[in-house]
């Protein structure tokens, strides 16, 4: 009932008159029968019972009572019931596919506005299965709710129709299935089991997918072929168990409703005929339709068994839900303008810890990075440079300390306003499997042809324009058809066309060479007086025009000032 309130109102109560509309037509036609084996066995006699109700309605409305007239209403109402079948399948099929359009959306969303603590805490390849796999299942989950729903106003009908007919042969069907339905018990606790098994199996096979296409090229210089292929199958062996498993469980089940079914409909025949001397016309009718009634019980327990066996992916869908709303990040509460800074990014007594780590990432940091100026953080690997980069950007919340720019201090929604005004140029750098202008555009979606231009010649990334395609030019999957220097050229012009007020290159020039490494250097220096940058790397001939330098050590600042300051640091370190 949850996952129908996602659905337009409007959709849900169609969808329901639809099925409603279904069944009584179902129960309808079946009922027709009785005044047309009455009209075939007695002829003109057609004196009691449900024949006889039949035929003072079909005279009120003017229908003849003939052969010919009720073969022709019979087929009228099959023709009726065909049509509304077909829309309420082609109604429940926009349905299902609206609850998952929904459901991947509401929760990429809740992805996205979530902290990136918390994100970075999980694994990516888990939020991938559940946006694709697990989804996928609640939609066929409820495609067969859906199923069972309109299998159950078709029951009633059938139901509704018997009980016309002879309430002690249906109160003995009502009661054998009620019977069958508690012997099932056991069943239905086992595909609530087998459906949080399979959202594990699948979670694991989306993992070694994504790995094993990321480690493809290590995995062919190490000659390990052989073990990535065993260790996919082995993955995808126990998905297939899993499946097996529960494949197993609904034939079982199947089977069993054949037997029961044959034993049951023997009974009722069996009941009519001697116990409750049912007339021929109204047995035939009655077995007609617990004939039917049978099959469409058995369809219903397997569209149950179906239901249950993707309810645990609804409550995995729930559990992130419910992660991602305690670790959502606050509204944006700026106005639509960029961040100018006027003054300075000042950092007090900072400190921060990372989950599942005994020593901090920074503590107790007191740094200030004037306006328009030029900072380089240096240091050992792990001393925590990037982690204080995603401090001064935002991304990250101090655990203890503030973070201020222009003495405001950076919590709330100021957070996230200034974190529109920062770029940020990492190590390794990301491209979208679409062409450079694409790409270029994430950073300013109004950029113009010029813009473009002059960013792509600030970044020293003229390379483009010698292209086939220039800027229209695939850069294939991460930029694979890229050099990893002209990958790290595009990102900085693509940080430079967002114009922001601060600047961060975590060694964004450690896969150049020589040439280009001094084309982006001047390019930086051109920059000095109107940008904030901060400079995260190692090689001097980058640094050297710092204004200041900081140099970090087990997340402690160890030096600060300017070159001079740090001389004895770097005769040490570098």
């Amino acid at each position: 009932m949850r996952l129908w309130a996602l659905i337009r109102p409007g959709h849900a109560i169609g969808l329901l008159a639809l099925m409603l509309l279904s069944s009584l037509s179902e129960g309808i036609g079946l009922l027709m029968l009785v005044p047309l084996l009455h009209l075939l066995q007695n002829g003109a006699d057609r004196s009691g019972g449900v024949g006889q109700a039949f035929y003072t309605l079909f005279q009120s409305l003017g229908i003849p009572v003939s052969v010919a007239g009720l073969l022709g209403v019979f087929v009228l109402l099959v023709g009726v019931r065909s049509a509304v079948q077909y829309l309420r399948e082609v109604r429940a099929a926009h349905f299902q596919h609206e609850l998952v359009d929904r459901l991947r959306q509401t929760c990429f969303a809740a992805f996205l506005h979530s902290e990136w603590r918390w994100l970075v805490g999980g694994r990516s390849s888990d939020h991938a299965s559940l946006l694709l796999a697990d989804i996928a299942r609640i939609g066929v989950g409820l495609n067969f709710a859906l199923s069972l729903l309109a299998s159950a106003a078709t029951l009633l009908a059938y139901l509704g129709a018997a009980l016309f007919l002879s309430w002690p042969v249906t109160l003995l069907a009502v009661t054998s299935g009620a019977a069958l339905l508690a012997l099932l018990a056991g069943q239905r606790r086992h595909a609530l089991t087998l459906g949080h098994e399979l959202g594990m199996a699948n979670r694991a096979i989306q993992a070694d997918v994504q790995e094993s296409l990321a480690g493809m090229k290590l995995s062919k210089i190490l000659g390990n072929e052989r073990r990535h292929l065993d260790r996919f199958m082995a993955v995808m062996a126990t998905l297939r168990e899993r499946q097996m498993r529960f494949v197993a469980s609904s034939s079982a089940i199947r089977a069993l409703f054949h037997v029961a079914g044959a034993a049951l409909l023997a009974v009722f025949l069996f009941a009519g005929v001697n116990v409750w001397q049912t007339p021929a016309p109204e047995l035939l009718t009655l077995v007609l339709v617990f004939a039917r009634t049978i099959p469409l019980f058995m369809n219903m327990q397997q569209q149950y068994h179906h239901c249950l066996h993707a309810y645990p992916a609804l409550r995995e869908v729930d559990a992130l839900l419910e992660s991602c709303r305690l670790a959502a990040e606050p509204d944006d509460d700026g106005p639509p303008s960029p961040w100018l800074l006027r003054t300075a990014i000042e950092l007090h007594s900072v400190s921060l810890c990372h989950a599942g780590r005994d020593r901090p990432a920074l503590e107790g940091v007191s740094i200030t990075l004037p306006v328009n100026t030029t900072t380089a953080l240096i240091g050992p690997s792990g001393a925590g440079k990037s982690s204080l980069a995603d401090v001064l950007m935002g991304l990250l919340l101090p655990d203890v300390g503030e973070v201020c720019v222009d003495g405001q201090p950076l919590t709330g929604g100021t957070r996230m306003h200034w974190r529109r005004s920062v770029a940020y140029v990492p190590q390794e750098n990301f491209l979208f499997h679409d062409s450079i202008r694409q790409n270029l555009l994430w950073g300013r979606a109004d950029a113009s042809e010029a813009d473009l231009r002059t960013a792509l010649h600030q970044a020293a990334a003229e390379f483009v324009f010698d292209l086939p395609q220039g800027l229209d030019t695939v850069v294939g999957d991460g930029g694979v058809r890229l050099s990893g220097g002209e990958r790290q050229r595009l990102a900085l012009a693509r940080a430079l066309l967002k114009r922001p007020a601060l600047l961060i290159l975590d060694e964004a020039t450690s896969a150049l060479d020589v040439d280009n490494e001094r084309r982006i250097r001047d390019a930086i220096e051109k920059l000095h007086g109107g940008l904030t940058v901060v400079i995260i790397g190692h090689r001097l001939a980058t640094l050297e025009h710092a204004d200041q330098v900081v140099a970090l050590e087990k997340g402690c600042v160890v030096a600060q000032g300017d070159w001079r300051a740090v001389e004895a640091y770097l005769r040490r370190e570098i």
